[in-house]
């Protein structure tokens, strides 16, 4: 039995993914989720994705910075709509004619700066002439590989 079927982008960037639309989710790893996006299955990093159980069932509040118009995605077709101009519980979307509630309180959006944590990834780079251990690393000279091959 699989944990988590569905996933979505948790702030948009440069994922390929769309912010706000859900995604089926073909297998799990510690690190990776591997989803399926126009029929391909593509690889992301867990920590960014929000996983859950069962498929939506409510629209997708989407607020991105840079002063673009927010917007809603259907959690049947994902296509995008606007926002409504009141505030409703429920819209019909105009692609798919489904009815569904919208998700008010879980909007998806930029990322507050108190959330960012700084990518600890790359911030101790060893020098290239010290092994793992901290030894000095042996590499082998031209001379030496022909010595060894010559025989």
């Amino acid at each position: 039995m699989r944990l988590a079927q569905w996933a979505r982008v948790r702030t948009p960037g440069r994922t390929g993914l769309r912010a706000g639309a859900w995604y089926s989710v073909v297998a799990l790893t510690a690190r990776d989720v591997h989803l399926v996006v126009r029929g391909r299955a593509v690889t992301i990093s867990r920590a960014l994705v929000e996983l859950r159980d069962t498929p939506p069932h409510e629209w997708t509040v989407v607020r991105l910075p840079g002063g673009s118009d927010p917007y809603l995605v259907c959690p049947g077709c994902r296509h995008r709509t606007p926002l409504p101009e009141r505030h409703v519980n429920t819209t019909r979307c105009p692609r798919c004619n489904g009815a569904f509630a919208i998700a008010w309180g879980h909007a998806v959006g930029a990322p507050r700066v108190q959330e960012l944590e700084p990518d600890r990834r790359l911030t101790r780079r060893r020098k290239s002439d010290v092994s793992r251990n901290g030894e000095p690393e042996r590499r082998a000279t031209p001379e030496r590989r022909h010595r060894a091959t010559s025989w």
